[in-house]
């Protein structure tokens, strides 16, 4: 237990200490326990002078540790011990404490052990309440007195389901919700500590006068030192309350009780569930024969890799008039011969942000009712079930859906990994193109892909912004991508996403053929940011021949994409189209912003209707007569607006120079704010 020579040698060389008792003050069982003596003392009691010798006393030594345990250390001499000495001592000793309280710890755990087993060997409720009520006064200090409290929907009342250290008037004690201490645990579901009798007793104000009377039969009588209460959830559902009284003579409550109290409280939970589910596996024995049929065949659908396509001709076997699963990501309808009640972006706005499965009414020749089921994968809305039919579905058919809900999200769940792994090769196929290393390879490779990089290629690059929940974007991105090959069947094509990137690299019979592509982005990114309510960029590259040039039209189109960026510009640009502003994309739109207002500031500060007049005039070719009309003044205070400018900016309009900066700064004024 701890190292008694080298304990015995340090006394008696700091302190010339031979003869010492050692005593641990057990807290649980709130008793001193011996422990060990180093040489014993010759006609005296070691009990006795334990307990007749003062703590104060210089004969003896008090260590003190977590959770109230004590080391007393009895000399049978006088003692001066100081302060280095006693740390030492503290930690020599520290594992007698570490002793002790691994074995409570092991009390605990084979109580929490002993509780799981009884729930599991028997469903007799009222035997379960008692053990683990039993079990609750062994593993917390003083908690000798307790009662489980469970509503009873059919009186609308917590009644006393259990109890151990009260009188058997708690029996007839019957709580409304949010009265006294139990009511208000029950209806808001947040525990109680009170550390003293005091406390409890005023939190208890508004119980009935009844109960209040019962309460005081009941009552043990004994010194209280902490009331703790704590709801009974089983999957966020209270199913009732337990209350612990704490004797006056126990240590202090600390944490790991209140967590202990927690657990426990959970087996009683689980507990009234496992009672609960015995009746109805009694009264539904045979719908739960069918549920092991239905898990048993979807099981074997997910092993044998059939697919959703499988499993929604499973569902639909299984419940009728009719089951069709839709997949919201790649918008696929199964099974395929199916009527489309509803259209994805339909079943998009329904779902919303709904999690539970609801009821929808559709008026099409007849009035039909379905019922929707959401089906997500992590935080996505991957898919739905719709079920025609009456509501509200049986218990067995909900369970069907249910079942195969859980079976589809698998499936989409397997689907999305392996399209991930599939965008993570393409990713790094493009990468060696970028590199081009081995050109002969990379075209043969290329081809095994479907893709003739000895034709035209040009690379599109489509940024997804402000997304903070990764599943949600990496969904969105596998929903873009699939829009993008539904939309360019015909087009030779690889494509992955990344992050939130999306990258594309065409092959092309004709340049010609770019123009469509341009359009189709465009109104994919037009439908896009209209339904997603999603900012979306996309940059375009030239178009170039074979694979050395890969990485011009990459490069491109990701300076096309910064420059739509820069700008705050959603939608499609070629790098084509950026003209005199590709010279600036390696500067930041600050930098640019900063030289404008070093041009325009002077102006502003002087005149506002000067810095007008510059853009105006520079805007009309630099032509007088244009500018003048445009302004609407006469054309001679326009010239002497065209002087009072140059004397303000120090320079003159005839240096092809000056113009030029001058036509830079307008423009950047436009482009850039």
């Amino acid at each position: 237990m701890y190292n008694r020579s080298l304990l015995q040698s340090y006394l008696k060389k700091t302190a010339a200490i031979t003869a010492c008792q050692i005593w641990m003050y057990h807290p649980m069982e709130q008793r001193w326990i011996f422990i060990d003596q180093l040489e014993p003392f010759k006609h005296i009691s070691s009990h006795v002078f334990l307990h007749t010798l003062p703590e104060t006393s210089d004969n003896c030594l008090i260590l003190e540790y977590p959770q109230e345990y004590r080391v007393k250390l009895v000399f049978k001499t006088k003692a001066l011990v100081d302060q280095e000495t006693k740390e030492i001592i503290y930690h020599l000793l520290h594992p007698i404490y570490s002793y002790f309280t691994m074995k409570s710890k092991d009390i605990e755990l084979d109580k929490l052990i002993e509780g799981i087993k009884n729930i599991t060997a028997s469903l007799d409720l009222d035997e379960l309440l008692t053990k683990i009520l039993d079990n609750v006064a062994a593993v917390i200090p003083g908690a000798n007195t307790s009662a489980f409290w469970l509503y009873n929907p059919a009186i609308d009342r917590l009644v006393c389901k259990a109890y151990r250290g009260w009188q058997a008037e708690i029996e007839k004690v019957q709580y409304k919700i949010g009265e006294s201490v139990t009511g208000k645990t029950y209806r808001d579901g947040k525990p109680r500590v009170y550390y003293s009798f005091r406390k409890a007793n005023e939190a208890m104000k508004g119980t009935s006068k009844s109960n209040a009377e019962l309460l005081k039969a009941a009552f043990h009588n004994g010194r209280v030192k902490a009331t703790v209460t704590v709801p009974v959830n089983f999957h966020d559902e209270i199913k009732g309350v337990l209350g612990i009284h704490q004797d006056s003579e126990a240590r202090r409550l600390t944490e790991w009780d209140i967590q202990l109290i927690k657990a426990l409280a959970a087996q009683i939970a689980i507990a009234i569930e496992n009672a609960h589910m015995f009746t109805e596996i009694k009264r539904k024995n045979q719908v739960l024969i069918k549920r092991n049929e239905v898990h048993a065949s979807l099981t074997k659908l997910s092993l044998q890799n059939k697919g959703v396509g499988a499993i929604a001709a499973e569902l639909n076997r299984m419940i009728k008039p009719s089951v069709t699963f839709v997949d919201l990501l790649e918008e696929e309808y199964y099974p395929k011969m199916h009527k489309q009640y509803f259209t994805v972006e339909e079943l998009y706005k329904f779902i919303s942000h709904r999690h539970m499965p609801f009821y929808i009414e559709k008026y099409d020749i007849d009035e039909k009712t379905f019922l929707i089921y959401p089906i997500y994968v992590g935080n996505v809305c991957a898919g739905c079930l719709i079920v025609l039919g009456e509501p509200p579905l049986v218990q067995l058919e909900h369970m069907i859906v249910e079942r195969g809900g859980v079976f589809l999200s698998l499936e989409l769940a397997k689907r999305h990994s392996i399209a991930e792994v599939y965008y993570k090769k393409i990713h790094d196929y493009y990468h060696e193109l970028l590199n081009n290393e081995h050109s002969d390879l990379l075209y043969k490779q290329g081809l095994d892909l479907g893709i003739d990089l000895n034709n035209h290629v040009v690379s599109i690059i489509v940024e997804l912004s402000n997304f903070q929940d990764l599943q949600v974007l990496e969904a969105k991105v596998h929903h873009f991508v699939w829009t993008i090959k539904q939309r360019l069947t015909e087009t030779s094509k690889l494509v992955f996403g990344n992050h939130n990137k999306v990258t594309l690299l065409l092959s092309l019979d004709s340049p010609a053929e770019l123009l469509f592509i341009v359009k189709t982005f465009e109104s994919i990114l037009a439908s896009w940011q209209q339904s997603e309510n999603i900012k979306l960029y996309a940059g375009i590259g030239r178009i170039y021949c074979g694979i050395p040039s890969i990485s011009k039209t990459h490069n491109e189109a990701e300076k096309a994409l910064y420059y739509l960026q820069s700008k705050q510009t959603s939608g499609v640009i070629q790098y084509s189209e950026i003209g005199i502003n590709r010279l600036f994309l390696n500067h930041t739109a600050t930098e640019l912003l900063q030289f404008t207002e070093e041009i325009f500031s002077p102006l502003h500060q002087k005149q506002q209707e000067l810095e007008e007049t510059l853009i105006t005039y520079i805007k009309c070719n630099r032509s007088a007569t244009k500018t003048a009309a445009t302004l609407h003044v006469h054309i001679n205070t326009l010239y002497q607006r065209i002087k009072r400018i140059e004397e303000i900016l120090n320079l003159s309009f005839e240096d092809p120079e000056n113009i030029l900066k001058i036509q830079l700064a307008c423009h950047f004024k436009e482009a850039y704010t």
